[in-house]
């Protein structure tokens, strides 16, 4: 069974989420506030559900402290009509985002979805069999000759994405429909924002990695 961490304020969303998300065959543990979540073992979690509106810590502090530690699959819940507080939340490493009020079966689709990008799958290696770049999704890490780059949960799917398409000029809605389950949205900027997160961390230690195509897309060209 796997393991939900449900972080919001209200009692009554906290109980309504709980008991359906565990009659759909979840394992629930609740917090009504960021600080009591992140005093918890990560390791037993499998996916957060964050609210950004909390007392004391907000949802967006909490994913900041967060990421410096885990990799740990964020979906954030943020105000319908607070676009800000989406971009601030994608920025500081959240997978996704859904604005209140929604509907329980849409977060589950969510929630299933995130958690299928992340399952366990065998590790991804170069066709020489090289350590130049090492994609390792049992652990989730990644390494470029030799030095580990620590990626958000939302950075190593984007690029494990663009990696089994190397060459390839992948569009904004086709990775939005792999990653999100949606097409692009026309204001909606965080494929682009993860695209220049990831490209600049791998920028550091690889050179140019990721090839902007005007109006086409984006292609890893990361040997």
């Amino acid at each position: 069974m796997q393991t939900l961490a449900l972080i919001d304020d209200d009692l009554e969303i906290r109980q309504l989420l709980s008991q359906y998300l565990s009659q759909q065959g979840f394992d629930v543990i609740a917090f009504a506030d960021g600080e009591s979540f992140l005093k918890a073992q990560m390791s037993q979690f499998d996916l957060a559900v964050l609210d950004i509106g909390l007392p004391g810590m907000d949802g967006l502090d909490v994913c900041r402290n967060l990421r410096q530690t885990s990799s740990l699959p964020v979906i954030m819940l943020t105000a319908a009509s607070d676009d800000l507080d989406r971009i601030l939340g994608l920025e500081l490493g959240a997978d996704d985002y859904m604005g209140k009020p929604f509907n329980p079966r849409e977060l589950l689709a969510r929630v299933k979805a995130l958690l299928r990008r992340v399952k366990v799958q065998q590790p991804v290696a170069n066709s020489e069999n090289t350590p130049t770049l090492s994609i390792d999704t049992l652990t989730r890490s990644v390494s470029y000759a030799g030095t580990n780059l620590p990626l958000t949960g939302a950075e190593f799917d984007l690029l494990n994405l663009l990696y089994q398409h190397k060459g390839e000029v992948l569009s904004r809605d086709a990775i939005c429909q792999v990653l999100h389950g949606r097409n692009a949205q026309p204001f909606d900027r965080s494929i682009d924002t993860t695209i220049s997160r990831l490209r600049n961390k791998l920028n550091q230690v690889a050179g140019d990695s990721i090839q902007s195509v005007r109006g086409k897309g984006y292609a890893l060209v990361l040997v």
